[in-house]
């Protein structure tokens, strides 16, 4: 039998009415989780030092410039360390070393405490300037200190009258290192000056196996 006129415009009111089938949220497929990130190396190119130009003022009644460490072999009168704006290889001021009784070294350094540099191979170079400087020499110096206590030392020294030239060492920060030194070294005597220092990561560490 056919539906009625009347059924058929009923069943389309109907139909019309009807609400809208509801929307499917997005599904989003999971993720198989991927394998462990990079262990967090230092990247190539600059590493920062502090105050790496010597232009930050001397601590008051301190020996050394700000940032920077100064030893000696014995005597701790033994040298003369002094800000100096005479003759710089960059900005307003270097900082110089000369001994004032007879010591054998002294060391301006700056110690980094950062284990991203761990098996990176690194070059320092310092702007160095020398006035009748005679023994060993003066210049560049590192030192990469190890779990097993021994201590790399990696030096780049000049000897005589020089003007401002720039000295590098190049060396491999090993994977045990704990802490790594960097800086300038005076053995001898006359008189040594140091700017612009600068520590470059030449090829960061390997990522683990």
């Amino acid at each position: 039998m056919k539906p009625s006129k009347a059924l058929l415009a009923c069943l389309l009111a109907a139909a019309c009415q009807a609400p809208p089938p509801a929307a499917v949220a997005p599904v989003t497929a999971a993720r198989a989780p991927g394998p462990a990130g990079p262990k967090n190396f230092a990247p190539q190119g600059a590493f920062a030092l502090r105050n790496p130009g010597f232009e930050l003022e001397a601590v008051a009644g301190g020996r050394c410039a700000k940032s920077w460490h100064c030893t000696m072999h014995a005597d701790p009168n033994s040298f003369r360390f002094f800000l100096d704006e005479s003759s710089v290889a960059g900005g307003r001021q270097a900082f110089c070393v000369e001994p004032v009784t007879k010591e054998p070294w002294a060391l301006v350094t700056q110690g980094i405490l950062d284990r991203s540099l761990n098996g990176a191979r690194v070059r320092f170079t310092l702007a160095v300037r020398v006035d009748n400087v005679s023994g060993e020499g003066a210049g560049t110096w590192a030192q990469v200190a190890l779990r097993s206590g021994r201590k790399p030392t990696f030096k780049e020294f000049a000897k005589g009258t020089r003007g401002w030239q720039d000295q590098s060492v190049e060396f491999d920060v090993a994977d045990e290192a704990i802490t790594v030194e960097v800086g300038a070294m005076l053995r001898g005597t006359g008189r040594a000056c140091f700017d612009n220092a600068r520590l470059e990561v030449l090829r960061p560490g390997k990522n683990p196996v």
